[in-house]
């Protein structure tokens, strides 16, 4: 009973203070009214108070008010706290390097020796490089069936080039030029006294110790054409679009130096017969072993240089590592949007 007591006791009091709140705003309402209505300049402003209010709502239900609607949404979502970005969608940046603003060094080690190689960015799908290659060796006095040979290579070659990365993709189409070529194998031989070989067809004999000794060189060349165009295809880009310095590119291709050249030239005694009695000059055409010996050489010469024709040019197989840096004049990259 105490509990509903004190219930009713609450209520009237909240409905007590309901009905002074209302005669306080009716007090209030009257009292302005009765100023506005006193008052011109309380009636000229009402005045334009409702014109405004017809000019910023239009008649039209389904319209919207612009003082309703904020101008900037996104604006108004930072300004209320919502934290997001201003933009939908986020801008691409496309970072562009400017020509000769980036170059490379590398090595690389291919048929044609061992290669150093410098390029250098012209626009963002074309490099120029220039690489030059060395190699030699001598493999030193060998024996072979009473042959005594001494032989080496010497390679060396520089090669201009112009890179091309289709669409801006890690694969290189390549053309140069290879504007110096020394590219050669050559050897030495002596044949021992009274040792035989074959020719063609015929056979054929050292002059004996007391003879002349029968030596001569052979000569083969991979530089008919100079200079030599080049064509090739690679994959990993010499200088990369972007801030990496090391790279691992590879190429492929020919350089078109044409068919091989081979020479061979013998002095000294040789003979017809195994008992060392027709012999004669293997340098002098004009005697009759002599010009039977070298009637043989060229005809083998001849089966030898058809082969070697079948392979008009040299090839380009390389694998190497370069490193790439900002050249000294180069202008700072610029951003794009």
């Amino acid at each position: 009973m105490r509990g509903l007591a004190e219930f009713g006791f609450l209520n009237r009091c909240a409905v007590v203070l309901i009905v002074i709140a209302g005669l306080a705003d009716g007090a209030a309402r009257a009292t302005g009214q009765d100023a506005l209505k006193g008052s011109p300049a309380g009636m000229e402003d009402a005045a334009m108070g409702r014109a405004a209010a017809m000019d910023a709502l239009p008649d039209a239900p389904d319209e919207v008010s612009r003082l309703m609607a904020p101008a900037f949404p996104k604006a108004a979502s930072i300004a209320g706290g919502g934290g997001k970005e201003p933009f939908d969608i986020e801008p691409q940046v496309t970072v562009h390097q400017d020509p000769f603003s980036r170059a490379a060094i590398g090595v690389d080690i291919s048929p044609l020796g061992v290669g150093v190689s410098s390029a250098i960015l012209l626009t963002e799908i074309f490099d120029a490089r220039l690489t030059g290659n060395y190699f030699a060796y001598n493999n030193g006095r060998i024996e072979v069936d009473e042959f005594n040979i001494i032989g080496g290579v010497h390679l060396a070659s520089a090669r201009a080039a112009v890179d091309l990365y289709p669409f801006n993709a890690p694969i290189r189409l390549s053309a140069g030029l290879l504007f110096y070529n020394d590219n050669h194998a050559a050897a030495q031989l002596r044949i021992n006294p009274g040792a035989s070989f074959t020719m063609g067809s015929q056979t054929f004999y050292a002059g004996g110790t007391s003879a002349a000794p029968l030596t001569g060189g052979v000569a083969v060349g991979f530089h008919s054409i100079r200079p030599a165009p080049t064509l090739s295809f690679g994959f990993g880009k010499m200088i990369p679009r972007s801030q990496r310095h090391w790279s691992l590119p590879s190429e492929f291709g020919v350089a078109f130096t044409g068919a091989p050249s081979i020479n061979v030239g013998l002095t000294g005694t040789v003979c017809t017969d195994a008992a060392l009695t027709n012999c004669g000059n293997a340098a002098d055409s004009s005697s009759p072993v002599g010009a039977q010996f070298n009637s043989a050489l060229q005809a083998k010469l001849a089966g030898w240089r058809r082969s070697l024709g079948r392979v008009p040019f040299f090839p380009i197989l390389l694998g190497g590592v370069t490193y790439s840096f900002d050249t000294p004049w180069q202008w700072k990259p610029k951003a794009k949007f």
